[in-house]
Protein backbone atom coordinates (compact mmCIF):
# COMPACT_ATOMS: atom_id res chain seq x y z
CA UNK A 1 0.00 0.00 0.00
CA UNK A 2 2.46 2.18 0.93
CA UNK A 3 4.37 2.06 -2.43
CA UNK A 4 1.20 2.27 -4.66
CA UNK A 5 0.27 5.68 -2.85
CA UNK A 6 3.53 7.12 -2.35
CA UNK A 7 6.49 5.45 -4.54
CA UNK A 8 4.32 3.99 -8.11
CA UNK A 9 2.51 7.23 -9.01
CA UNK A 10 5.30 9.75 -9.03
CA UNK A 11 7.03 7.35 -11.48
CA UNK A 12 5.34 8.51 -14.56
CA UNK A 13 1.98 8.77 -15.60
CA UNK A 14 1.60 5.10 -17.32
CA UNK A 15 2.81 3.90 -13.98
CA UNK A 16 0.36 5.58 -12.01
CA UNK A 17 -2.04 4.44 -14.64
CA UNK A 18 -1.20 0.84 -13.84
CA UNK A 19 -1.29 1.82 -9.84
CA UNK A 20 -5.14 2.34 -10.64
CA UNK A 21 -5.89 -0.95 -11.13
CA UNK A 22 -8.33 -2.63 -9.23
CA UNK A 23 -6.34 -6.13 -9.18
CA UNK A 24 -3.80 -3.97 -7.00
CA UNK A 25 -5.80 -3.24 -4.41
CA UNK A 26 -6.92 -7.01 -3.66
CA UNK A 27 -4.85 -7.05 -0.19
CA UNK A 28 -5.46 -3.96 1.34
CA UNK A 29 -2.57 -4.14 4.63
CA UNK A 30 -2.88 -0.71 6.60
CA UNK A 31 0.40 0.49 7.59
CA UNK A 32 1.27 1.79 10.87
CA UNK A 33 0.76 4.98 12.14
CA UNK A 34 4.05 6.73 10.71
CA UNK A 35 2.83 5.99 7.10
CA UNK A 36 -0.07 8.53 7.59
CA UNK A 37 2.04 11.46 8.57
CA UNK A 38 4.19 10.31 5.10
CA UNK A 39 1.23 10.34 3.40
CA UNK A 40 0.03 13.90 4.40
CA UNK A 41 3.46 15.40 3.93
CA UNK A 42 3.53 13.87 0.35
CA UNK A 43 0.06 14.88 -0.77
CA UNK A 44 0.16 18.14 1.21
CA UNK A 45 -2.96 17.84 3.00
CA UNK A 46 -3.45 20.26 6.07
CA UNK A 47 -3.21 17.87 9.17
CA UNK A 48 -6.29 19.09 10.44
CA UNK A 49 -8.02 17.96 7.39
CA UNK A 50 -7.20 14.36 7.60
CA UNK A 51 -9.29 11.79 8.39
CA UNK A 52 -8.78 8.05 9.18
CA UNK A 53 -11.93 6.91 8.55
CA UNK A 54 -12.24 9.03 4.77
CA UNK A 55 -8.63 7.33 3.97
CA UNK A 56 -9.96 4.19 4.86
CA UNK A 57 -13.08 4.74 2.28
CA UNK A 58 -10.12 6.36 -0.49
CA UNK A 59 -8.06 2.79 -0.42
CA UNK A 60 -11.06 0.57 -0.18
CA UNK A 61 -12.53 2.44 -3.05
CA UNK A 62 -9.46 1.56 -5.46
CA UNK A 63 -10.46 -2.19 -5.32
CA UNK A 64 -13.78 -1.88 -6.80
CA UNK A 65 -15.14 -4.05 -4.20
CA UNK A 66 -12.60 -6.68 -5.09
CA UNK A 67 -10.73 -6.44 -2.12
CA UNK A 68 -10.21 -10.06 -0.31
CA UNK A 69 -7.55 -9.66 2.12
CA UNK A 70 -8.16 -5.79 4.79
CA UNK A 71 -5.97 -5.46 7.91
CA UNK A 72 -7.43 -2.47 9.06
CA UNK A 73 -5.61 0.25 11.17
CA UNK A 74 -6.03 -0.25 15.32
CA UNK A 75 -7.70 3.13 15.10
CA UNK A 76 -10.45 1.98 12.95
CA UNK A 77 -14.13 2.14 14.30
CA UNK A 78 -17.28 0.08 13.87
CA UNK A 79 -18.37 2.62 10.97
CA UNK A 80 -15.31 1.65 9.22
CA UNK A 81 -15.47 -2.19 9.34
CA UNK A 82 -19.48 -1.29 8.24
CA UNK A 83 -18.23 0.78 5.46
CA UNK A 84 -15.81 -2.57 4.30
CA UNK A 85 -18.84 -4.78 4.92
CA UNK A 86 -21.20 -2.89 2.82
CA UNK A 87 -18.46 -2.50 0.18
CA UNK A 88 -16.65 -5.86 -0.43
CA UNK A 89 -18.41 -8.98 -0.74
CA UNK A 90 -15.98 -10.78 -1.67
CA UNK A 91 -13.47 -10.89 1.77
CA UNK A 92 -11.91 -13.60 2.34
CA UNK A 93 -9.22 -12.48 5.36
CA UNK A 94 -10.24 -9.78 7.28
CA UNK A 95 -8.29 -8.18 10.55
CA UNK A 96 -9.97 -5.82 13.15
CA UNK A 97 -7.86 -4.63 15.78
CA UNK A 98 -10.53 -2.72 17.98
CA UNK A 99 -11.33 -3.74 21.26
CA UNK A 100 -14.90 -3.59 20.34
CA UNK A 101 -15.92 -5.63 17.88
CA UNK A 102 -19.79 -5.70 18.91
CA UNK A 103 -20.91 -5.14 15.10
CA UNK A 104 -18.93 -8.31 14.04
CA UNK A 105 -22.14 -10.56 14.36
CA UNK A 106 -24.32 -8.26 12.32
CA UNK A 107 -21.88 -8.25 9.78
CA UNK A 108 -20.60 -11.97 9.65
CA UNK A 109 -24.03 -12.60 7.52
CA UNK A 110 -22.27 -10.81 4.19
CA UNK A 111 -19.30 -12.68 4.47
CA UNK A 112 -19.90 -15.63 2.70
CA UNK A 113 -16.17 -16.27 1.65
CA UNK A 114 -14.75 -15.42 4.65
CA UNK A 115 -11.71 -18.29 5.60
CA UNK A 116 -9.64 -16.33 8.03
CA UNK A 117 -11.28 -13.89 11.09
CA UNK A 118 -8.42 -11.94 13.01
CA UNK A 119 -9.69 -10.26 16.34
CA UNK A 120 -8.02 -8.25 19.08
CA UNK A 121 -10.07 -9.21 21.77
CA UNK A 122 -12.72 -11.66 22.48
CA UNK A 123 -16.01 -9.64 22.82
CA UNK A 124 -18.97 -10.91 21.88
CA UNK A 125 -16.87 -14.20 20.77
CA UNK A 126 -19.51 -16.91 20.95
CA UNK A 127 -21.88 -15.28 19.18
CA UNK A 128 -19.28 -14.50 16.34
CA UNK A 129 -18.57 -17.85 16.25
CA UNK A 130 -22.00 -18.76 15.91
CA UNK A 131 -22.59 -16.57 12.54
CA UNK A 132 -19.33 -17.75 11.32
CA UNK A 133 -20.64 -21.77 11.56
CA UNK A 134 -23.97 -20.22 10.11
CA UNK A 135 -22.53 -17.73 7.01
CA UNK A 136 -19.30 -18.96 6.43
CA UNK A 137 -18.98 -22.66 5.09
CA UNK A 138 -14.94 -22.28 3.69
CA UNK A 139 -13.75 -20.90 7.40
CA UNK A 140 -10.64 -22.32 8.42
CA UNK A 141 -8.70 -20.10 10.36
CA UNK A 142 -9.11 -17.47 13.61
CA UNK A 143 -6.36 -15.64 15.21
CA UNK A 144 -7.11 -13.81 18.81
CA UNK A 145 -4.81 -11.42 20.61
CA UNK A 146 -4.93 -9.73 23.70
CA UNK A 147 -7.84 -11.91 25.49
CA UNK A 148 -8.55 -13.88 28.80
CA UNK A 149 -9.88 -16.92 27.48
CA UNK A 150 -12.46 -18.83 29.51
CA UNK A 151 -13.73 -22.24 29.33
CA UNK A 152 -16.79 -20.95 27.69
CA UNK A 153 -14.73 -19.09 24.86
CA UNK A 154 -12.94 -22.56 24.26
CA UNK A 155 -15.34 -25.14 24.50
CA UNK A 156 -17.46 -22.68 21.59
CA UNK A 157 -14.41 -23.12 19.28
CA UNK A 158 -15.18 -26.73 19.85
CA UNK A 159 -18.52 -26.10 19.16
CA UNK A 160 -18.98 -23.89 16.29
CA UNK A 161 -16.00 -24.34 14.57
CA UNK A 162 -15.15 -28.48 15.09
CA UNK A 163 -13.41 -28.42 11.76
CA UNK A 164 -11.48 -25.59 12.14
CA UNK A 165 -7.85 -25.99 10.59
CA UNK A 166 -5.55 -22.81 12.04
CA UNK A 167 -5.59 -21.24 15.45
CA UNK A 168 -3.24 -18.90 16.86
CA UNK A 169 -3.46 -17.06 19.85
CA UNK A 170 -0.77 -13.99 21.03
CA UNK A 171 -0.90 -12.77 24.31
CA UNK A 172 -3.48 -14.53 25.47
CA UNK A 173 -4.03 -16.36 29.09
CA UNK A 174 -5.76 -19.90 28.30
CA UNK A 175 -5.71 -22.26 30.58
CA UNK A 176 -4.39 -25.90 30.26
CA UNK A 177 -7.56 -27.98 29.91
CA UNK A 178 -9.18 -25.42 27.66
CA UNK A 179 -6.13 -25.60 25.59
CA UNK A 180 -6.32 -29.92 25.70
CA UNK A 181 -9.73 -29.69 25.06
CA UNK A 182 -8.92 -27.61 21.68
CA UNK A 183 -5.91 -29.92 21.08
CA UNK A 184 -8.19 -33.42 21.35
CA UNK A 185 -11.84 -32.26 19.80
CA UNK A 186 -10.28 -30.00 17.08
CA UNK A 187 -9.83 -33.14 14.57
CA UNK A 188 -9.05 -31.16 11.80
CA UNK A 189 -6.25 -29.10 13.33
CA UNK A 190 -3.56 -28.35 11.55
CA UNK A 191 -1.84 -25.33 13.31
CA UNK A 192 -1.70 -24.68 17.07
CA UNK A 193 0.50 -21.51 17.15
CA UNK A 194 0.68 -19.59 20.92
CA UNK A 195 3.02 -16.84 21.17
CA UNK A 196 3.34 -14.89 24.44
CA UNK A 197 0.83 -16.72 25.79
CA UNK A 198 0.16 -17.49 30.19
CA UNK A 199 -1.78 -20.20 31.70
CA UNK A 200 -0.56 -23.26 30.95
CA UNK A 201 3.23 -24.98 30.67
CA UNK A 202 4.65 -25.20 27.25
CA UNK A 203 5.51 -29.16 28.33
Amino acid sequence: MESLLLDVPFVCKSWYKASLDPCCWQRLIFPNVSFFGRFVNEYRIDDWKFSTSAFIKFVVSRSKGHATVISLPPFASEADLKYVSDVCGDLKVLAFHGDEPHVIPKLIGKWKHLEWLMLESGDDFEEILSQISIHCKDFCGLCVSNDVFCTGEAMAIVNFLPKIKQLIFRRVEIGRDDLMALLLRCKKLLLLEGSDCIGFSPD
